[in-house]
């Protein structure tokens, strides 16, 4: 029986490709593939470094015309071999692309039930729909036009190939793809302090609820799984700093589900709080405890109905409302970081110092937040 996880995946363990032993990292053959009667069906069988690869359904064993057609196919692949053009994954030399990509959908669903990504379910979930192989670039260009065609914007396309040649890295040629997408301007995501304080005095008016997280996410910049999974252990008091040392990641077979998790880097760091700050987080704690929703070990941040861990959906509505009520352009719910580091590269902080409380190297953190701010400091002579 499939389980659970497979089921929702839309994948049946019988669609499993034929294959033993698995592949090395050298493609070397010694002799042209052999054919074979697979109960009664032409199988061609391919030994690739001592390990065997097989093309099936090529026919009736009984039918002249399907022998022949195995035996040209068979003598392409060893011309291939010999020429240095051969296919180490076979589906160049599929029959027909007619039918379910199973070895594609296999490794997709594989990493998919381990790393359970929203992107790699959406590729998978895509493939599984189209159902046909890919064998060739005139099959990849043929899905790229279907998916156009479901409505699929270009960085979404280049988005699934990506995660084909993420986990066929072999076939990484055949997945590549130039179509052309414009990266929005993340400078468009930072708010300027007038901004941040318009912002924070509508939550402190009309979603009170919420002014502490936002306030604390905007003066320490953390990433969204990170302030989902803070817990008031962390917070160190009398040394004026949080500690991150894990997060909440989102189950992409689930979005409401969420799995522990370590930071994106998997090591912890120490960001500092400012006096107001703490002075923040004071007032949350007394409020949580009057409601009897605080515990030592207890989640800081808390959704106000269920009172369970918040979620982007959520926190999303709430930020889009508050910027509206402010008069101000929508943005990401990501705005915050991006918010706190350019402000704090803009205040004359060390770039170094800097990455080590965002948990980034220096040379991402300048390609990635160092955005215009507003606030400039011009020499005098």
């Amino acid at each position: 029986m499939a389980s659970r996880s497979s089921k929702r995946l839309g994948f049946t363990p019988n669609q499993a490709v034929t294959r033993e032993h698995g592949t090395t990292q050298r493609h070397l053959m010694r002799k042209p593939p052999s054919l074979r009667n697979n109960n009664g069906a032409v199988q061609l069988r391919v030994r690739i470094d001592g390990a065997d690869a097989f093309i099936n359904r090529m026919g009736s064993w009984s039918d002249p015309a399907a022998i022949a057609k195995a035996s040209a196919l068979s003598a392409r692949i060893w011309s291939d071999h010999c020429s240095g053009t051969f296919d180490k994954t076979l589906r160049t030399y599929q029959s027909s692309n007619d039918r379910q990509d199973k070895l594609l959908l296999e490794s997709l669903h594989n990493l998919a039930l381990k790393n359970r990504q929203g992107r790699t379910i959406h590729a998978y979930r895509t493939l599984h729909k189209y159902g046909k192989t890919l064998r060739n670039r005139k099959d990849v260009d043929a899905f790229i036009t279907w998916m156009q065609k479901q409505g699929l914007k270009n960085r979404t396309i280049v988005g699934i190939l990506t995660e084909f040649r993420r986990v066929l890295p072999e076939s990484g040629k055949l997945f590549s793809c130039s179509l052309k997408f414009q990266s929005s301007p993340r400078h468009t995501d930072v708010l300027s302090s007038e901004e941040i304080q318009a912002v924070l005095s509508d939550l402190q008016t009309n979603d009170a609820w919420f002014y502490p997280l936002f306030f604390f996410w905007l003066s320490t910049g953390l990433r969204n799984g990170e302030l989902r999974a803070l817990t008031w252990d962390c917070i160190r008091w009398k040394q004026a700093e949080v500690l991150i040392h894990k997060s909440l990641r989102v189950d992409g077979l689930h979005s409401r589900n969420f799995i522990p998790a370590p930071t994106k880097t998997g090591q912890e760091r120490v960001v500092p709080l400012t006096p107001q700050t703490l002075e923040v987080l004071k007032n949350h704690q007394e409020q949580m405890e009057i409601l009897d929703l605080y515990a030592p070990e207890g989640l800081v941040f808390l959704s106000p109905i269920s009172h369970q861990n918040v979620y982007d959906t959520l926190l999303g509505k709430v930020w889009k409302r508050s910027l509206k009520r402010c008069g101000l352009r929508p943005r990401r719910l990501y705005a915050q970081r991006h918010t706190f580091i350019s402000h704090a590269l803009a205040m004359g902080n060390s770039p170094a110092d800097l990455a080590q409380i965002a948990g980034h190297s220096t040379e991402m953190l300048l390609k990635t937040y160092a955005k215009p701010t507003g606030r400039i400091r011009m020499p005098s002579w």
